[in-house]
């Protein structure tokens, strides 16, 4: 496990553990409070998130 959010965000940058990184140009960790109680993990990130890096960007979001 990680012991800090920093440590979580640097072993993905260079993951190829599944499918996305063959079609991702960057990682999208998500933003907001890291001290929330509750916390939504969607899908892969589409292309706006991808290339804004930002988690759920788009109208729907």
């Amino acid at each position: 496990m990680f012991e800090t959010w920093e440590e979580l965000e640097k072993s993905i940058i260079g993951c190829k553990k599944c499918k996305l990184c063959t079609r991702r140009n960057n990682i999208v960790f998500g933003t907001g409070n890291k001290e929330a109680e509750v916390m939504f993990i969607g899908e892969g990130p589409g292309a706006d998130e991808d290339r804004l890096r930002r988690a759920i960007c788009r109208k729907s979001g």
